[in-house]
């Protein structure tokens, strides 16, 4: 049994994203071989069986220090190293997950941001994903085409060396394939997550979160073509908010928006407004006709893994039309699981959901296709690279670790401020970090409002018999408004904590790209002094030789001046 410590950026618990449902379920699996620790952000408000939980304070190595002395195998999704570095220099063999292409994704998300803004971002992800290469002694990614994007940037970096070749010919060791996966299980029947619909509504749901590299507008300009066909379609965005507070995201607004001047806002096209719980969500697919996954032509799509909400559609046995370009398009063309259109194409997409919507027996042979493809995706089954490595953990041959002590700057090569004015500036930020995200856990430690212990004895059993009877009916409903409250509040203090810190982070790069150009600037006037000198020195020179003329100009007047000797001729 190897002790296993799991960390992740993202929350855990009964409401998660992608990367907080992959933590949870790759850590359910080594579980039932090894002893294994979830680390969080937040305190985890749900674990799977057998997973130990324990909250970390993000930038404060202290923090994690308890859980990395025990750890044999550390298991990182990459985003973890921004924010912890010192992870790079552990004796322990560190596995990355690689699975979400994040400086992809921000190629995108951060389009409508100020320019020098943008440009830092960017430079920031190169030099985590940089940082990420050579720290790892394993990998995971999420497809083929992701492997080889990975295994292009390991060549770039210098990690394939001949001692690595030697020792793991293909680099399967190093790099492994890890797909999202699925429960075993089958989805259970539950009442959906929006309001009642009319009789013999037909759904069409899109699953997935509303992020800026998704395209719901063009679903929603099919719309109005698909009404005319099936007059009774709904459209529905699960479109909460997530959970883990996120930079904020503009398609959310911008699909409401199109709604509404299309018309179909709160009547062809719902929004629900609160994130569906991981364990909730088969109440939503299991009562859709269609699912639907749209993206543009970007990066993202080309290298992302098949994502979570798509692979729900398997699980649920629910046809989908996705925009083609991506993995989950190649699974429904191959499969037969629905229907795939050209992306951006309005036109296409309506066609698409109306051939579905009106024909039941298309919409049968999809659903038994995808529950059929469903099995090979279990996480039992995805999971196994991951279980292999950590039954014999080893450290890449090659893997040259940064020192603990040392933090890569973020920023490019001379853009930074002098050294000592840097370290000083960022020593006070590092104070400021440990301070704040010390109060933030105290304040999520204190967020779950609980009933105490119940008494013992008999009186205690009566106690407790009128409570359950008399008070719990008036008292549950006051607890689950009261704990609702209480997450909101620290969701927004995590918001306004994750706000301060992109803004600082802005601020830095801006500043030290303006004390990069004050260098430049004060480099060139140093070239221009050099030159000055030179000059006045070549000046000086034919000052001295004009000099020289002058004389010998004065001396040759004179001679000519001179009366000829009285012997001469």
């Amino acid at each position: 049994m190897t002790r296993v410590l799991f960390i992740t950026h993202d929350v855990v618990g009964t409401r998660m994203a992608g990367p907080g449902v992959r933590a949870a379920e790759l850590c359910r699996v080594l579980a039932r071989e090894h002893a294994v620790t979830l680390a969080t952000p937040r305190p985890a408000d749900a674990l799977p069986p057998g997973v130990a939980g324990f909250a970390y304070r993000p930038g404060d190595a202290a923090s994690l220090r308890p859980v990395l002395a025990a750890a044999e195998v550390v298991v990182a999704d990459g985003h973890v190293l921004a924010a912890h570095p010192e992870l790079a220099g552990i004796d322990a063999p560190l596995v990355l997950d690689m699975y979400d292409p994040t400086l992809l994704e921000n190629l995108t998300l951060f389009r409508g941001t100020e320019a020098g803004g943008r440009a830092a971002r960017s430079r920031e992800d190169v030099a985590l994903l940089l940082r990420q290469l050579r720290a790892g002694d394993c990998f995971l990614c999420a497809t083929e085409r992701q492997r080889d994007l990975y295994l292009g940037a390991l060549l770039a970096t210098g990690r394939v060396t001949p001692a690595l070749a030697d020792a793991d010919p293909t680099l399967r060791g190093l790099l492994r394939v890890v797909p999202f996966g699925l429960p075993a299980e089958p989805p259970q029947p539950a009442p959906p997550p929006w309001p009642p619909l009319e009789p013999g509504a037909q759904v069409i749901l899109w699953t997935g979160g509303l992020w800026d590299w998704m395209d719901p507008l063009t679903l929603l300009d099919a719309m109005p073509l698909v009404l005319e066909r099936a007059p009774l379609a709904r459209l529905i965005f699960l479109a909460g908010q997530h959970p883990g507070n996120p930079h904020p995201m503009r398609a959310p607004a911008l699909a409401r928006e199109r709604a509404a001047a299309l018309g179909l806002l709160d009547r062809a096209v719902l929004f629900v407004d609160a994130w569906v719980p991981y364990e909730a969500r088969a109440g939503a697919l299991l009562n859709a006709q269609v699912g639907v996954s749209l993206h543009g032509e970007s990066l993202e799509r080309e290298y992302a893994a098949v994502r979570s909400r798509f692979l729900d559609h398997l699980w649920a046995g629910l046809p989908s039309v996705v925009s083609a370009g991506d993995a989950a398009a190649a699974l429904v063309a191959s499969h037969g699981l629905g229907r795939v259109v050209p992306p951006g194409d309005a036109t296409a997409t309506a066609a698409a959901l109306i051939d579905l919507l009106c024909d039941p027996a298309a919409r049968q042979t999809c659903a038994a296709n995808a529950r059929a493809l469903a099995a090979g995706f279990t996480w039992d089954t995805v999971a196994a690279p991951l279980l292999d490595f950590c039954r014999a953990p080893r450290r890449a041959p090659d893997t040259e670790r940064l020192s603990s002590t040392t933090h890569e700057s973020v920023s490019a090569p001379g853009l930074s401020a002098g050294a000592a004015t840097v370290a000083e500036r960022d020593a006070r930020a590092r104070t400021d970090d440990l301070a704040r995200n010390a109060a933030l856990q105290r304040a999520a430690e204190l967020t779950v409002v609980r009933e105490g212990p119940a008494p013992g004895g008999l009186a205690g059993r009566i106690r407790a018999l009128l409570f359950n009877q008399c008070v719990r009916p008036f008292l549950a409903p006051l607890l689950e408004q009261q704990n609702a409250r209480n997450a909101a509040v620290q969701q927004a203090l995590d918001a306004l904590a994750e706000s301060s810190d992109r803004r600082r982070s802005e601020m830095y790069a801006a500043l030290d790209q303006l004390a990069g150009q004050l260098g430049a600037h004060e480099r060139r006037m140093d070239a221009h002094e050099r030159r000055m000198d030179a000059h006045e020195r070549r000046l000086d020179e034919v000052n001295g030789r004009l000099a020289d003329l002058d004389a010998a100009d004065t001396l040759l007047a004179e001679r000519l001046a001179a009366p000829p000797p009285e012997n001469g001729p």
